[in-house]
Parts: C-alpha cells; structure tokens; sequence
C-alpha cells in the first residue's frame, strides 16, 4: 500500500503510539496500515519535519501539515455537535406531522377588514374572500405544541427512524488522503441536503419522512464522519515523525472536544435567535461545501505520486479478473471481519494453555461501545421527560462535552500522573487496567443514578458525573496493545523453540512491527463499528420503542446491564508478571494516555 515494513532496530528507542480514542472507522484494516508507518518508509523521516517527499523545498502552502486539518477538525466536530439537538426535534415534528397532523399549531384566522366598503342595504352581497389554504407545515418554533414529545406513537415512530437512519450509515492509499476526506464531507453534505428536502417536500416524497434514509445511505457509502477523522489521522501519520504522533493527536483530541463543546450552544443560539429549526442545516452545508473544497484545492496531499501508484498497482495485482459478484460479495465480508482474527485465543508457549485475555478485552470494549448507540434515544428521553427543546438540549450537550473534555484533557492526565507514582516500579498496564475498571464503575453509578431519578438538575450532574467514565476508551486501548505484543512475543518464543539456530530468516520474520499494531486497532475499529453504528442503535431503538409508554428509565437500565457486561470482561483480563516481562524486555512501550 505504499508502506514498507524493516524490522530494523530504530537507535531512538520505541515508537510512540497515538492516542486515537473513539474515531477509527473501519475501514481502518490489516492490509492499511494508516496509524503506523515505517520508520525506514519514504513517506516519513525520522525528523519532526515532514517527509523527504515532501521536502523542504516546497512552499509553505503546498507542503503538508497537520495544521492544515486542524481548523477543519473544529469546524467539523462544531457542525455535527451543533446539529444534534435541532435533529432530535426535527425528527419529531416530521414524525408528527404525519402521525399527528391534528397537534399541528395553525396560525389564526386572518381578519378580514370590511371598513368604510360596507353597504348600507343588508340586501347587497358582501364577498368575502375564502381563507387561504393553510401553507406546508413550518418547521420552526413554536410549531407543534407538547403534544408530539408526550406522545408516545410518535416517540416510538421517532426512533424507529433513528435505528434505521443509524444502521444505514454503518481508498485513501490509492487516490490519496485529501480527496477521501473530500469525499466523506460530500456524504454529509448529501445527508443535511435530504433533511432540508423532507422538511419542505416530506407529503410529495416517496415514503414521507422516511427518505431520510437515503441520505444516510448515502453518507455511509462516501464513509461520513468517521471515515473523515480515521483519514485525517493517517495524514497526520503520513507527515508527523513518529516521536511527536502523540502529541499532535492530542492536539486532534483538544480541538474535536473543543468543537463538541461550543456547537450544542451555538446551534441553540442560532435556532433561537432565528425562529427556524433548519438555519442551522442551511450554514452546516455551506460550511460542508467548503470543507470539500478547502480539502481537494487547498490543503496539500500527504502522499505522493510514486506511494499512491504503488498501492494502486498493489491494488490491481490482488484482484482476481475471473472474479464473480458473489466472490467480491464474499471478499468484501471477509476483509471486514478479519481483523477480528486478533481477538481469538491463542496458545501459550510450552503447552500452557490458552490466553482469553485480549478476547475479554475484545468484549469489554464492544460491549462498552454499544452505549454509544444509544445518545440519540436517550435525547429523546430528555425531550419526552423534561419537555426540553432545542435550546435546553444544546445548553445540556455543551455542559457534558466541556466536563468530557475538562476531564480528558486536564483531570485524567492528573490522575494518571499521581496513580504512575503510586504503582512505580510496575508495567503501566496496571495503571490503565486499573483506570478502564474504575472508569467503568463511575459509568455503571452514573447510569443508575439516571435509572431512578426524575429531577433535572440530578440528571444534568450526573451526566456531568459520568465524564468520569472517559479514561475507558483509551486505556483499554493500552492494554490491548500490550496484550497484543505479550502475544507476538509468545509466537516468537514458540517459534525459536521449534526451529534451528542458524535458520536467521524465520527469527526475523516475527518480530513486533506497526504492521501489527495496524491489525489490533483495525479490530478495535471493526468492532466500534458493529457496537455503536448496528446492534447498539437498534437495540436501544428496540428498548426505547417498547418502554417509552410504561417504562421510559429502560434504556438507562440497559446501559448499566452493558456496562455490567465490560466489567465482567475486564475483570477476567490477567496481565503478565513483572518478572515474565522483565525476562523478555517486553516493557518498552509508553502508554497511550
């Protein structure tokens, strides 16, 4: 794909892996290896300066940096934050218009002035103009009344839409990064543009509100959100030497967070200040439209002409010109799910067994993820409980990302620092187990807490409470990596046990590579993907369509049964002994957080 793999030793000690939390996508897979690259690669120097191929040499403007991505990771994360909440209600008052057109507001009759052209004989007709046929229902505020978030046919409805448009949504190496992360903002632009169309044109479309599917069809094929940060990380890969990658995805992290935290605010602000749920559609596609072409004409490409033709002829060179549709149908599902190889138990050395540990990480951190499939229900819930609008929902979101980012961005690394005095001497695994399990037990009271309570301003502290719960991800994360070397490096004691000292070429061929640790976060993404973007969504869509009438706090109880679940997984997790580890000299990685 245009990397190449040396197992050379780099004399500057281990690589860095970057912090990359919740945003790989899948198509983050074992044969694209876009977090790591290698250190002898083409594509990267093992100065902090950018590669040689993009050398000095080059004006500023035509020469990749991460700089250039970053205003578009604030204007992108404000946007998507910035229209959570007007979704949510817009969702709703289409759901009601069609289920419930008899809540809908009218405006009052207009008066019709007669004045001085009355006749003075009651025998004269008077015409009077017929009323004027009532216009397409507005999508704007007040619009309907409390009725369509009490109702729970029309919540019910709401969020089988959700599920759908959620589920629906479930190249970079060889066409390059800009022109991907070009192709994801026109999915979301395709996405904002259909809401637009069903708000004006919902009773003339085929299946009413429900062609919302189609652009969240759409927004899936062209990769969308999360296809747009996973690119954005391999430029950053592609242009940052490997000792400064996790710094700069820090950076990435502060600015996504930052975004997350002003736009709820901001899409409030503006829905209030203009009376219309959709002003802040119509700026978020003029904002898409310049995030495509600020990325196709102006930010620089990471990768060259030479890295990109290789990949493609790798490309071409794999394909099967024989091949039927049923076999790219078989090819396509088997690239998916292959990296998932890297969650199966595998032998001990010298016949111990088997290690389940990475396994149970693999079900603590999917059955974790599938609360991510359940934000959109649980605002929802809110608007159904408490009778919030658009503003008291942006003003809410704002308050738990700035507490999220606060903690991750300034509590967490505290925290860290003081728990890596506490356990000096030991592999930093225990710390990050130690902050997963904790972080874990902190979501699970939170969940509780929102199970039982009907009070708004307990609920908003709690939500603020369970940004507590934010070190899971990238801990888990740390020991997986951990986990995943204990296990390459098992593989090469097995093999240097069963092979002859003087075969040199098979004691090269398994050392720890990025290669690897490609493979383990393409996993990690697969099941992100699967969690939060299919069986999450449609099992709280399950859960909140059943119980919105007789049970609404269900789906906070089915959060905490998740969270129970990971829990369990992680508390089967075991760790390799200081003195197993100190023996291999295992112990050189830092952790990711």
């Amino acid at each position: 794909m245009g990397h190449t793999r040396s197992h050379t030793p780099v004399p500057d000690g281990p690589e860095e892996v970057p912090f990359v939390g919740d945003l790989p996508t899948f198509d983050t897979r074992a044969n694209t290896d876009v977090f790591h690259i290698a250190h002898d690669s083409p594509l990267l120097s093992r100065s902090p300066s950018p590669a040689p191929s993009v050398g000095p040499h080059r004006p500023w403007y035509n020469r990749p940096s991460p700089l250039w991505l970053l205003p578009l990771t604030i204007i992108g994360a404000l946007l998507m934050a910035a229209t959570i909440a007007p979704r949510q209600e817009l969702y709703i008052r289409l759901v009601c218009n069609e289920l419930r057109p008899e809540y809908i507001l009218l405006p009052p009759p207009a008066v019709v002035s007669l004045g001085a052209d009355i006749p003075n004989d009651p025998q004269t007709p008077i015409y009077i103009p017929p009323p004027a046929p009532p216009n397409r229902p507005a999508i704007n505020i007040p619009g309907p009344n409390k009725m369509c978030t009490s109702d729970p046919g029309v919540l019910a409805a709401s969020a089988k839409l959700q599920t759908a448009l959620t589920t629906s949504m479930g190249l970079s190496d060889r066409i390059g990064r800009t022109r991907v992360l070009a192709i994801a903002a026109l999915g979301i632009l395709f996405t904002d543009a259909v809401l637009i169309l069903v708000a004006f044109y919902a009773d003339m479309l085929p299946g009413g509100y429900r062609f919302l599917i189609v652009g969240n069809i759409i927004d899936g094929a062209l990769g969308g959100w999360t296809t747009s940060m996973a690119i954005s990380h391999a430029y950053v890969s592609d242009t940052v030497a490997p000792a400064a990658r996790s710094r700069t995805f820090s950076y990435f992290t502060g600015a996504l967070f930052c975004g997350m935290a002003v736009g709820p605010t901001l899409g409030a602000l503006v829905t209030q200040y203009t009376n219309d749920l959709l002003t802040v559609f119509y700026i978020g596609t003029g904002l898409h439209i310049f995030y495509a072409i600020f990325s196709i004409f102006i930010v620089p490409e990471s990768l060259d002409l030479k890295a990109r033709t290789t990949a493609t002829e790798l490309y071409k060179a794999n394909q099967d010109p024989s091949a039927t549709w049923f076999t790219h149908i078989k090819h396509t599902v088997s690239t998916f799910a292959r990296p998932l190889v890297v969650f199966l138990p595998h032998k001990r050395p010298r016949g111990k067994g088997r290690d389940w540990s990475l396994t149970w990480v693999g079900i603590s951190f999917a059955s974790s993820m599938l609360n991510m499939g359940s934000y959109t229900f649980k605002f929802q819930y809110a608007i159904a409980q408490f009778g919030w609008g658009t503003t008291e929902l942006g003003y809410w979101m704002t308050t738990m990302g700035a507490s999220r980012a606060v903690h991750l961005l300034i509590l967490l690394p505290l925290i860290l620092r003081g728990l890596q005095r506490v356990y000096r001497g030991k592999r930093h695994t225990y710390v990050d187990l130690f902050v997963a399990r904790l972080s874990l037990a902190m979501e699970f009271v939170g969940y509780i807490v929102m199970a039982i309570t009907t009070n708004i301003p307990l609920f908003a502290i709690t939500t603020c409470w369970m940004s507590f719960g934010g070190g899971f991800g990238p801990s888990v994360q740390s020991i997986a990596l951990a986990l995943s070397q204990d296990q390459a490096a098992d593989k090469r004691t097995a093999g240097d046990s069963s092979t002859p000292e003087y075969d040199s070429t098979s004691k090269s061929a398994t050392p720890s590579s990025p290669s690897e640790n490609g493979t383990l976060f393409g996993a990690l993404s697969v099941l992100q993907a699967i969690s939060s973007q299919i069986v999450g969504p449609s099992l709280f869509g399950l859960v909140f369509v059943k119980t919105i009438s007789s049970a609404p706090h269900a789906i906070f109880w089915t959060s905490a049964g998740c969270i129970i679940i990971s829990l369990f997984a992680l508390g089967m997790v075991g760790l390799k002994k200081e003195e197993a580890v100190r023996a291999e000299g295992l112990d050189e990685e830092s952790p990711l957080i």
